[in-house]
C-alpha cells in the first residue's frame, strides 16, 4: 500500500514573504488563540484536495496556496492560484513514477486533482461506484470520501455520523467509496438479483446472531434468577454499615496492636529490671561467702590463741640443754575481736540489702506476670475475636457488592435483550419486495466485529467519562456509547465521539484495509468539551486523546487544530503554535496578516 503525507503548506502574495507551514508525517499539532489563522490551514489543504472554493480574504494580499507531498518514490508540489481565472487548474510537479508534471483539471471526468489523490494511496485505474437504490453509477474521486478524514470546525461536533456527508442524496456514494477502500470492491457489475440474495442472507445472518445472543443472555439470567432478589437500596445500606463496622474494627485492631507493642516493651523492661536483680543477688550471695570465710577464720585466729596458754613454753634449749631466756609474746585476740565485730555488722547490713533486693524481685515478678496476662488477653482479643471479626465483615461486604453486581448485571442484560428484540424485528419485518440496492447491506460482521473492537479499544484509552461499552449502529452509521445514541450527548461529547470515531476508521483502513488516505486532519476536536461535575472526567479525556495520539502515530500524518492543548509530553510530535503575541515567537499562519 502506498504511504504519503503533506511535508509543507506554502502561501505566496505578490511582495510577501512565503508563509510556510512544515509538517512531519506522525502528529502534528497547530495550537494558538483564536483569529491566528490556525483554521486557514485546513482551508487551504482542502482547496488543494478540490474544493470549489476557499474561506480566504482577498484583501490579505495572497493568491496562490502551494503544497509539497513527501512519497516513498519521490516528491510532488502542488500549485494553485486563489482569485485569477486558473483556480480550476492544479500544477503539479512530480518526480514520482506515474505522474506527470502537468496541470489537472479541478472538476471533469479525467486528467482531474483527484487522479493524483487517488494514485498516491493506489487507486490508479478508473472505478465507478454505485451512488443510489437504482444501481447507477459514478466515478469515484478523491472527494467523494475527503469528508471522513478532512474535519473542519464547523462539522466536529454534527449529530449526524462524521462519515456521511451533509447531502442526504451522496451518502450512498460515500459509503460505496468507503466499502471499496476497505474491500476494494466497487460493485461494477452487480445486477438487482444477486444484490437480493446477498440482502436475504444478511437477514438471515442478522437474525440468527442476535437470537444467539438472546438465547444466550437467556441462560444467563437464569443462572442469576437463583439468587436472592434483594431491594437496591436496603442492599446499599447494608453495605454502608458494614464498611462503618469493619472501620471500627480496624481501628480496634490497630489500638490492639499498638498496646501488644507497647506491653512487649515493658515486659522487655522488667525483665532487663529482673536480670539485674538476679546478677545482684548473686553478688550478694558471693559476698556473704567471703564475710562467713572470713569469721571463722578470726574465730580461729582467736581460739588458737587461747588454748596457747595451755601448751608449756621451752625453757632448755634441746641442743645444748641451756637455759632459754623467755620472751612475751604479743596477743591478737583484741584485734580479732574487734576485725569480728566489723564484720558482722557488715553481715547484718548484707542481710538487710539482700531482704530488700529479694522484694524488689517479687515486686517485679509480680509485674511481668500482669504485663503478660495483659498481653495474652489482647492477643486472644485481637486473634480471636477481632481480626476474625473484620474477615467476616469483608465476606458480608462482598457477598453484598456481588449481590448489587448480580442485580446491575440483570438490569443490563434485560436492556441488551429490549434493544435486540427490537432489532430483531425490525430485521425480519424489512420488505422482501425491496430489491434497491443498499451498500450498508454489504459490511459483514466481520468488519463491525473489528470496528467495535477498535471503538472499545480506543475510547478505554482515551479514558473516556464512566466507559462501560461501545458499538457501531450500522443504521446510523454511527457509534452508539454505553447504550446512549451519540445525538444524545452536548456538543463537546459529539465532537470528542467523531474526533474518535474517525481515528478508529483511519487505524482500520491503515491496518485492514486495501487503500488507506493515513491521513486525519481535525479542527477543534476538544475546543467545546464543556467541563461536567467537577471538571476533572473532561481534563482526563483530554489529555487521554492526545496521549492517545502521541503513542499511535505509525498510523499516519495527523494534523491537530486546537486552541488550548493538555500539559504533557510532547517531544516526540511536530508542536507548532501561534502566538498572537508581535515579541514572541510566530504571531499566526500567515506572516503579515494581523
Amino acid at each position: 500500500m502506498s504511504h504519503f503525507y503533506i511535508e509543507k503548506l506554502i502561501v505566496t502574495g505578490k511582495g510577501k514573504e512565503p508563509s510556510v507551514l512544515t509538517l512531519n508525517k506522525g502528529l502534528n499539532i497547530i495550537s494558538g488563540p483564536s483569529n491566528t489563522g490556525k483554521s486557514y490551514v485546513l482551508e487551504c489543504i482542502d482547496y488543494l484536495f478540490g474544493s470549489t472554493s476557499i474561506r480566504f480574504d482577498k484583501n490579505l494580499g495572497y493568491d496562490c496556496i502551494k503544497m509539497i507531498i513527501a512519497t516513498e518514490d519521490g516528491k510532488l508540489t502542488l500549485e494553485r492560484p486563489i482569485y485569477t481565472n486558473d483556480t480550476k487548474k492544479v500544477k503539479v510537479h512530480s518526480t514520482v513514477p506515474g505522474i506527470e508534471s502537468k496541470s489537472y483539471n479541478i472538476n471533469g471526468s479525467k486528467n482531474t486533482i483527484s487522479d493524483i489523490w487517488l494514485h498516491l494511496i493506489g487507486i490508479k485505474d478508473q472505478h465507478l461506484i454505485i451512488k443510489n437504490s437504482n444501481y447507477e453509477k459514478q466515478r469515484l474521486t478523491w472527494r467523494t470520501f475527503s469528508h471522513m478524514f478532512l474535519i473542519k470546525e464547523t462539522n466536529v461536533f454534527q449529530e449526524p455520523s462524521i462519515l456521511l456527508p451533509k447531502q442526504n442524496t451522496a451518502v450512498s456514494a460515500a459509503l460505496s467509496a468507503l466499502f471499496f477502500l476497505m474491500t476494494a470492491v466497487d460493485f461494477a457489475d452487480t445486477d438487482q438479483r444477486e444484490d437480493r440474495k446477498i440482502k436475504e442472507a444478511r437477514k438471515k445472518a442478522i437474525a440468527d446472531f442476535i437470537n444467539k445472543r438472546l438465547t444466550a443472555f437467556a441462560e444467563r439470567k437464569n443462572e442469576l434468577n437463583q439468587f436472592p432478589v434483594l431491594d437496591a437500596l436496603a442492599l446499599q445500606e447494608k453495605v454502608e454499615a458494614i464498611l462503618d463496622e469493619i472501620a471500627e474494627t480496624e481501628r480496634n485492631i490497630t489500638n490492639s496492636v499498638n498496646r501488644s507493642k507497647w506491653l512487649m516493651k515493658e515486659i522487655f523492661t522488667v525483665e532487663e529490671q529482673l536480670a539485674e536483680c538476679d546478677i545482684l543477688y548473686n553478688r550478694y550471695q558471693a559476698l556473704k561467702s567471703q564475710y562467713i570465710s572470713d569469721i571463722k577464720r578470726l574465730t580461729f585466729i582467736v581460739e588458737g590463741d587461747l588454748h596457747k596458754t595451755n601448751i608449756p613454753a621451752n625453757s632448755k634449749c634441746p641442743f645444748c640443754d641451756g637455759d632459754i631466756p623467755l620472751q612475751e609474746e604479743q596477743t591478737y585476740v583484741e584485734a580479732s575481736h574487734a576485725e569480728l565485730h566489723r564484720i558482722q555488722l557488715q553481715l547484718n547490713d548484707l542481710a538487710e540489702a539482700e531482704h530488700d533486693l529479694m522484694a524488689e524481685r517479687a515486686t517485679l515478678e509480680t509485674k511481668i506476670s500482669s504485663l503478660r496476662k495483659e498481653k495474652s488477653d489482647v492477643e486472644f482479643l485481637l486473634n480471636q475475636e477481632l481480626k476474625p471479626k473484620a474477615a467476616a465483615l469483608k465476606q458480608a461486604l462482598a457477598e453484598y457488592r456481588r449481590a448489587i453486581e448480580i442485580q446491575n448485571e440483570a438490569v443490563v442484560i434485560s436492556r441488551f435483550e429490549d434493544s435486540m428484540k427490537t432489532e430483531l424485528f425490525d430485521a425480519l419485518q424489512e420488505d422482501d419486495s425491496e430489491t434497491g440496492f443498499s451498500i450498508k447491506a454489504h459490511f459483514d460482521q466481520d468488519i463491525l466485529d473489528t470496528l467495535n473492537t477498535y471503538l472499545n479499544r480506543v475510547l478505554e484509552m482515551c479514558q473516556y467519562d464512566g466507559f462501560s461499552f461501545a458499538y457501531f449502529n450500522l443504521k446510523t452509521f454511527d457509534m452508539v456509547v454505553n447504550g446512549q445514541a451519540k445525538e444524545t450527548f452536548g456538543k463537546g461529547y459529539r465532537a470528542f465521539l467523531n474526533t474518535v470515531l474517525t481515528i478508529v476508521l483511519m487505524k482500520y483502513l491503515a491496518e485492514r484495509g486495501k487503500y488507506a488516505p493515513r491521513l486525519l486532519i481535525v479542527d477543534s476536536p476538544i475546543l467545546s468539551l464543556k467541563e461536567r461535575g467537577d471538571g476533572k472526567a473532561s481534563d482526563t479525556m483530554k489529555a487521554a486523546l492526545f496521549q492517545y495520539l502521541l503513542n499511535n502515530q505509525d498510523i499516519g500524518q495527523i494534523i491537530i487544530i486546537e486552541n488550548d492543548i493538555p500539559d504533557l509530553d510532547y517531544s516526540n510530535a511536530n508542536v507548532i503554535h501561534f502566538t498572537k503575541d508581535e515579541t514572541q515567537g510566530r504571531y499566526g499562519f500567515l506572516n503579515d496578516v494581523r
